[in-house]
């Protein structure tokens, strides 16, 4: 079987973040959620559907000394989880010139941790955000 075509891998991600490129980064998840549910009427079987709210939930790991970049570039007074909504664009490109760019649309970020423990060769801080929306191979 011969391959004509690379798989994208964690190589292939450039990711900007709150306006910013960044390299530091070693993780970053992003899924929507919608409620979606089958409508019961006589018998046992559903009769229609009903669709509800969708929800965007995600993480980006930073390290460190990203993360201290980050702060450092907000107006006095501001923490990461006070920030107004921003974007995450997060592209794809493999070495065969295939792109794929999402956008994870109004981030805000809800929590961060700082910490470390014995034998850590360096920190990473999680940045758990809920969004308003994914644009899938946004243009």
């Amino acid at each position: 079987m011969a391959f004509d075509s690379k798989e994208f891998g964690w190589v292939d991600i450039a990711i900007v973040f709150a306006g910013r490129p960044i390299v530091g980064c070693t993780e970053i998840k992003y899924k929507e959620k919608a409620e979606r549910e089958f409508v019961y009427g006589l018998g046992r079987k559903p009769v229609a559907y009903a669709d509800g709210m969708q929800v965007v939930d995600g993480t980006i790991t930073l390290l460190q000394s990203e993360f201290e970049a980050l702060v450092r570039s907000l107006p006095a007074g501001k923490t990461p989880t006070s920030l107004a909504p921003f974007d995450i664009i997060i592209a794809y490109i493999n070495e065969d010139d295939l792109s794929v760019k999402d956008i994870v649309k109004s981030v805000l970020l809800t929590e961060y941790e700082k910490g470390g423990k014995k034998g850590d060769l360096n920190m990473e801080i999680s940045l758990p955000f809920k969004a308003a929306e994914v644009v899938l191979n946004a243009a």
